[in-house]
């Protein structure tokens, strides 16, 4: 089967360099027009039965609900997809946390887990993406479509495909973009496309 692992439209933190987390932070204007673009692709590049599961957040979960509508489905929720916690980095600009935590930011940026308030542990995301991705693969016989967030869909793709989270082997999904993996059974997986929206389609064709 196919999955399809998409990221959420833009928001005003995504502009300003924020850490969003596990705090609530509404799509743009433009944001949501990259949603209703992003679905009206999936309306033509998937096929009858799909289903559409989301991260609770409402970021996540408007973008789900606009694909969803073109797909005539209905966006179910689970919470394992939803953002790290960033803790105490959430909402303070990139200044902020290297003047407050310097030695923090430096080992973050190596891949490492910083010792943060809060801070949820790279092996904590991919449990629980890895744990929600298999499950709901195993439930359904259509195409699955998962709308998650930068961090966790990144943390959870590299848990599926058993690559090191020490590093970023793959980088962050843009806004709207999503990546195209194939399972062929629990555990095997393949990634076939990565970080695709409708530009980069058009661009291509």
């Amino acid at each position: 089967m196919r999955v399809y692992v998409v990221r959420h439209g833009q928001t005003a933190w995504n502009v300003t360099g924020l850490l969003q987390g596990s705090s609530e932070v509404p799509l743009t204007a433009l944001g949501h027009a990259q949603a209703v673009a992003t679905a009206a692709v999936f309306g033509r590049i998937v096929g009858p039965g799909a289903t559409v599961v989301a991260s609770p957040l409402s970021r996540a979960l408007h973008t789900a609900q606009a694909i969803a509508t073109e797909l005539g489905v209905d966006a179910l929720e689970d919470d394992r997809l939803r953002e790290r916690s960033y803790g105490e980095w959430e909402g303070i600009t990139p200044e902020a946390r290297l003047a407050g935590w310097p030695d923090e930011v430096r080992l973050w940026r190596a891949g490492g887990n910083p010792d943060v308030e809060g801070f949820e542990h790279h092996d904590s995301v991919r449990a629980r993406m890895v744990g929600a991705i298999e499950d709901w693969a195993d439930r359904v016989e259509g195409p699955l479509i998962v709308v998650s967030h930068g961090s966790s869909s990144r943390v959870g793709m590299q848990g599926l495909l058993g690559l090191s989270l020490q590093h970023r082997t793959l980088a962050n999904l843009g806004n709207a973009a999503w990546s195209r993996l194939a399972r062929r059974a629990r555990g095997d997986w393949t990634l076939e496309r990565h970080n695709v929206n409708p530009q980069t389609m058009r661009a291509a064709a």
